[in-house]
C-alpha cells in the first residue's frame, strides 16, 4: 500500500550549510514520530544525513546539511517514520545554495575625499567633501569610492536599493585607509580644565556611552568606564572599591553640560580622547543589496544600543574587509533582515579587563546593556533567515557575538552560520546562542580566553549545531584572576541563566569540539543549573585540570553522550548533585550510568595546548577513536574512524 500522508519540506541555502525545514504530516501528532530522516540525492543515490529534530513545541521539524557547494543546487528526501519505525510519509524538495559573494561593476561611480569639496560634482578629479553629500547623491547601480582620510560623520543614511535597479556599493578607493569616526573631533585634542591634575572638564552637552583615551606616544587605547555620578570620579571610588580593583584603566561622567575624565595616568595633554557623539554610523532601514568594504568605523555608541551599521529589515546586504575599533556594537541585525553577510573583518575592543560583576550589573546603571552585545548582534525581536558572519577577529570585546533573538515572533527558523570566525579575550562568552535558536551552526571557530565559551541559556527549540571548534581557556580571564571580584567558574558551554530555563535549552548537537584551559580551577564540563530537552555528543575533546563533568543539579537532563574523551587531571571524573552522585572513574561512570559507553578518558596529547596548538600528536588516543555521524564527519576523516576533537589528524 503506498504512502498517503505527504508532507511539505522546505530549504533554505547559505553558502555552504543548508537548512531543511518539514511540516509534520497531516493527520499525525509530533507524539506519534519516532524519528525523521533526511538524504541528498543525486541521480538513483541516496546519502543518509543528519535526522531532523522538532523545533520546540511547533509541528516543523529542522535540520542542517554541511560542507556544500555555493551557488548549487540540492535535491534533499525526508521520510517521517511512525513510533514502531514504519515510514509513513516522504516528500522531496529542491533548494540551491547561496554564491559567494562578489563585488559588483556598478555603471556609476562617485567619489568622495576631505580635500574635496562638497560643490563638487563627485567625479575622481573632483571629489566631494563629505560622507553626508556623498549618501545624499548616491542612486542605485552606483559605487561610492571613499578616498583616504578620516571623516568625522555619522547618522548616514544610504537610498534604497534593489537587485533589479542596481545595488549600491560602498567601498574605499584603491586600498586607501579610510575611518568613518563618530568621536567629537573638537575634543581629541581639546585644552581641559583640572582643579586637581587628576579629574579634567570641558563642555559636552548630555551623555554618552562610549569614551576611549589614546597613548599619544604608544598608540594604546583604553577604553573609559561611565560612571553615574559625578562623586564618583571625585572620590575614585564605585561600589566601595578603587578604579583599579575595578579594572578600570580611567572612567568618565556626563552631567549634562560637561564631561569629566580620570585619565589611564598622567596629564590628558598624553592622550587623544574620543568622545562619541553619533549612536551610529549607517542605518539601514528597509534597505537591500549594499556593500560596504575595505571601511573603518571608530567611536559609535553615544546613545543606547549603539551601532557602527544597524539593518533593520534589510536584506542582502554585504560587509566585508571592514574595521570596528571602539564600536559599542559592530554591526546590529534586526526584524525581518535576511540573507544578509559579515565576513572577512576585524573587531576590536577594551572591555575584557573590567572587573565583571560590577561591569555586568552596576546597580541601577546597566551599562552591561550597551556593550554586551558583541561583534554582530541580533536584536531581540529579530525574525530573518539566513545570515552569516564567517572568518572574522574579534578581540577584546565583553561578548564575542549573540545570534539569538530573546523574543518568539514567529515559528521560522533562522538558518544562521557562525563559522571560521577567531574570538579572543573576552570578558564573558565567545559566543551566545541565548534565545530561540532555531536552526543556529556554529562551525570550525578558534576562541580563546573567556569567561564561558559557547552559551546556551537557553537555546531555546533548536536544532543548535556545535561543530569542530576549539574552545580554549575558558575561565582565564578578569572575572576569575581580579581578587576583588566574586570568583566565577569557567566553563566551555554554559546551560544556566537566559530565557525559560524551566524548558531549557534543546535540541543541541555537539561533534568534534575541543575543550581545553589552563584555568587550575577548571571543570572539563560545567552544568550549574538549567535542564534542557536534549544534549547530543559525539567525538569531543573535554579537558579539565581540577574536575571532569560537574553538574550542580540533583539529575542531569537527558544527555545522548557517547565517544568522547572527558579528560581531567584531578578531582572526580563525573560528580552530579555537588557530591550526591560521584563517579571517580570513567569505568564506575560506564558502569552506572548510560553515557560514554564507547568514551575514554585519557591525556588527548595535543602538540602543545598551552601554546594553543590543539592537534594531536601521533601517539594520541583520539585518533581513530571516535564514530561516524552522517552528514557531520563521513567525508572528513583520514584513518579507519574519524578521530575525536576539532582537528582531524592527517
Amino acid at each position: 500500500m503506498g504512502l498517503k500522508i505527504l508532507t511539505l519540506v522546505m530549504l533554505y541555502g547559505n553558502f555552504t550549510t543548508m537548512g531543511v525545514v518539514a511540516e509534520l504530516p497531516k493527520g499525525m501528532s509530533a507524539d506519534d514520530v519516532s524519528e525523521v530522516k533526511a538524504y541528498l540525492v543525486s541521480g538513483e543515490t541516496r546519502k543518509p544525513v543528519h535526522n531532523l529534530a522538532r523545533v520546540g513545541g511547533t509541528d516543523l521539524f529542522a535540520g542542517s546539511l554541511f560542507w556544500l557547494e555555493p551557488g548549487t543546487e540540492y535535491t534533499v528526501e525526508v521520510e517521517f517514520c511512525d513510533r514502531s519505525g514504519k515510514l509513513v510519509a516522504k516528500e522531496r524538495a529542491k533548494g540551491r545554495t547561496r554564491s559567494d559573494p562578489v563585488i559588483p561593476d556598478t555603471p556609476k561611480s562617485l567619489y568622495v575625499s576631505p580635500s574635496g569639496s562638497d560643490e563638487n560634482p563627485g567625479s575622481i578629479d573632483k571629489p566631494l567633501k563629505t560622507l553626508n553629500a556623498a549618501f545624499a547623491k548616491l542612486t542605485p547601480g552606483t559605487t561610492l569610492f571613499v578616498r583616504e582620510g578620516i571623516y568625522y560623520e555619522g547618522a548616514l543614511i544610504p537610498p534604497k536599493a534593489a537587485a533589479g535597479e542596481g545595488p549600491i556599493v560602498i567601498r574605499n578607493y584603491n586600498g586607501e585607509r579610510v575611518t568613518i569616526d563618530g568621536a567629537a573631533p573638537d575634543l581629541i585634542d581639546a585644552k581641559w580644565s583640572t582643579a586637581d591634575g587628576r579629574i579634567y572638564t570641558t563642555p559636552f552637552a548630555g551623555k554618552t556611552w562610549n569614551v576611549t583615551a589614546q597613548d599619544k606616544k604608544t598608540g594604546k587605547y583604553y577604553r573609559l568606564f561611565p560612571l553615574e555620578t559625578k562623586s564618583e570620579i571625585d572620590t575614585g571610588k564605585s561600589d566601595g572599591k578603587t578604579f583599579k580593583q575595578l579594572g578600570f584603566t580611567g572612567a568618565y561622567h556626563c552631567d549634562g553640560k560637561n564631561i569629566h575624565i580620570v585619565t589611564p595616568g598622567g596629564d590628558i595633554s598624553n592622550y587623544k580622547v574620543f568622545v562619541s557623539r553619533f549612536t551610529e554610523a549607517v542605518t539601514l532601514s528597509d534597505r537591500g543589496h549594499i556593500t560596504f568594504d575595505g571601511l573603518e568605523f571608530g567611536h559609535f555608541g553615544r546613545g543606547d544600543w549603539g551601532t557602527a551599521i544597524l539593518m533593520e529589515d534589510s536584506s542582502e546586504n554585504l560587509v566585508q574587509n571592514c574595521r570596528f575599533f571602539y564600536c559599542n556594537t559592530g554591526v546590529w541585525v534586526q526584524w525581518t533582515s535576511s540573507n544578509n553577510t559579515v565576513q572577512d573583518c576585524l573587531f576590536v575592543d577594551d572591555l575584557a579587563h573590567w572587573h565583571f560583576t560590577y561591569a555586568k550589573n552596576p546597580a541601577g546603571y546597566n551599562y552591561h546593556e550597551q556593550i554586551e552585545t558583541g561583534a554582530v548582534y541580533t536584536g531581540g525581536r529579530y525574525t530573518g533567515r539566513g545570515l552569516v558572519v564567517r572568518r572574522n577577529r574579534m578581540e577584546g570585546l565583553f561578548d564575542g557575538a549573540h545570534l539569538g533573538p530573546w523574543v518568539e515572533v514567529n515559528s521560522r527558523t533562522s538558518e544562521t552560520d557562525f563559522s571560521y570566525n577567531t574570538v579572543i579575550d573576552v570578558a564573558d562568552d565567545f559566543v551566545e546562542t541565548d534565545g530561540y535558536s532555531r536552526n543556529v551552526r556554529i562551525i570550525g571557530n578558534v576562541m580563546d580566553r573567556s569567561l564561558s565559551g559557547i552559551s546556551l541559556a537557553q537555546a531555546l527549540d533548536g536544532p543548535t549545531f556545535i561543530l569542530y571548534n576549539v574552545n580554549a581557556n575558558c575561565g582565564v580571564c578578569a572575572a576569575t584572576t581580579n581578587p576583588s571580584d566574586y570568583h566565577y567558574e569557567g566553563y566551555p558551554v554554559k546551560t544556566n541563566g537566559g530565557p525559560h530555563p524551566d524548558i531549557g535549552s534543546g535540541p543541541v548537537f555537539f561533534y568534534h569540539n575541543t575543550s581545553y584551559t589552563t584555568d587550575p580551577d577548571s571543570r572539563a564540563f560545567l552544568v550549574k543549573g538549567a535542564k534542557w530537552r536534549i544534549f547530543v555528543l559525539r567525538n569531543n575533546i573535554w579537558c579539565g585540570k581540577a574536575a571532569g563533568f560537574v553538574c550542580w543539579r540533583r539529575s542531569l537532563s537527558l544527555m545522548d553522550w557517547d565517544w568522547d574523551d572527558l579528560y581531567h587531571e584531578a578531582g572526580a571524573f563525573m560528580d552530579v548533585g555537588k557530591g550526591r552522585s560521584t563517579y571517580n572513574t570513567i569505568r564506575d561512570a560506564q558502569a552506572r550510568l548510560d553515557v560514554l559507553k564507547h568514551g575514554i578518558s585519557a591525556d588527548p596529547k595535543f602538540v602543545d595546548a598551552d601554546g594553543g596548538n590543539y592537534h594531536l600528536r601521533p601517539t594520541s588516543p583520539c585518533i581513530d577513536a571516535g564514530v561516524v555521524v552522517p552528514g557531520i564527519n563521513d567525508t572528513r576523516y583520514n584513518g579507519k574512524a574519524p578521530d575525536i576533537g576539532a582537528l582531524e589528524a592527517k
